[in-house]
């Protein structure tokens, strides 16, 4: 485990606190601002959550109304900010510009990304950001509530795709999760509320991007993706790439998924997921992009085809050689 301590000395030296996520928010950004913002409070302190959304999420729409899309300019006097799930500044997105000059505490676990903030509590090692904030409750000796407990398993689980991603070396998380599930919350609960919120247009555009998939090299490398004239046309607001992830990845001999997503005008996103034999984040962050390395992304301009091509030109020789 990383050494706390400076952390917590820096939560204990401020008095007032802004907590920052990353742009477009996961499960364990969300909830890692949430437990974040309790532990604060019980060490006194005065917080307010910020996000640049968007909320598109389905797990996560539920929390909109608990943070402010921008953070004004009365709240900087005398104020920090605690920045988690944020491996680059410019990962906070529009309240970037906001943060210039405060006092800053970085709790994050992204292997790629570059190293910034006056504190730093990082460690590329753990499945989520909610896992650091539980050793930050331990270390500190402040107790958490159900509620709490509820969003720090929420993080581990929507981070580790339900523990898919864990390896052997992973008998301390599940300890964690357990004092977690002593405290009164449960995987049953967190299933549904991960997986129980979909609709059937989500299904249907999850249906659309399967049955286009290209596969390369016997599987290996799997490509596929959606457009927003998909989204219009099936009137889908809920985007389904965890779940084309999910099962595309059980497929026999699969190395790499891609999932490519228009986002505007010859604008795309690319996702990227993967055995440990590639290092995606790496790929990632040569893009401008990060994450870690099994789950990473980046964007990226151009036309469909362009894009297509320029992720098989850079995964097709990785994957060709294993």
């Amino acid at each position: 485990m990383i050494d706390s301590a400076h952390a917590l000395a820096f939560m204990r030296a401020h008095h007032s606190f802004v907590v920052v996520g990353h742009k477009e928010p996961d499960g364990d950004c969300i909830a890692s601002q949430l437990a974040a913002a309790a532990l604060l409070r019980a060490l006194g302190a005065e917080v307010t959550l910020h996000s640049a959304g968007p909320f598109d999420r389905p797990e996560i729409a539920d929390f909109v109304g608990s943070f402010a899309a921008t953070i004004p300019d009365a709240r900087r006097q005398g104020t920090a900010a605690v920045i988690v799930d944020c491996s680059t500044p410019d990962r906070t997105g529009a309240l970037g510009s906001r943060l210039a000059g405060l006092p800053c505490l970085v709790i994050d676990h992204h292997s790629a990304g570059e190293p910034f903030g006056d504190a730093r509590f990082v460690d590329a090692t753990a499945p989520s950001t909610t896992v650091l904030i539980q050793q930050l409750f331990d270390d500190a000796g402040v107790a958490f509530d159900a509620d709490t407990a509820r969003l720090m398993l929420f993080g581990v689980c929507t981070d580790t795709g339900f523990f898919r991603h864990l390896g052997r070396n992973s008998a301390p998380v599940f300890h964690a999760i357990a004092r977690l599930v002593e405290h009164g919350t449960s995987t049953s609960e967190i299933y549904m509320m991960v997986y129980g919120c979909r609709e059937l247009s989500a299904r249907k555009l999850l249906a659309e991007m399967l049955s286009r998939t290209e596969s390369h090299r016997d599987d290996r490398l799997l490509i596929t993706w959606q457009t927003q004239a998909d989204r219009d046309r099936l009137s889908a607001h809920q985007r389904g790439e965890d779940e084309v992830y999910r099962l595309l990845q059980t497929i026999k001999g699969n190395v790499v998924v891609v999932l490519i997503k228009e986002e505007g005008d010859l604008r795309f996103s690319v996702g990227l997921r993967s055995t440990t034999a590639v290092d995606v984040g790496a790929i990632a962050a040569s893009f401008g992009g990060g994450g870690h390395r099994q789950a990473a992304g980046f964007d990226i301009a151009g036309t469909l085809d362009h894009v297509k091509t320029t992720v098989k030109t850079v995964l097709l020789p990785l994957v060709e050689a294993l």
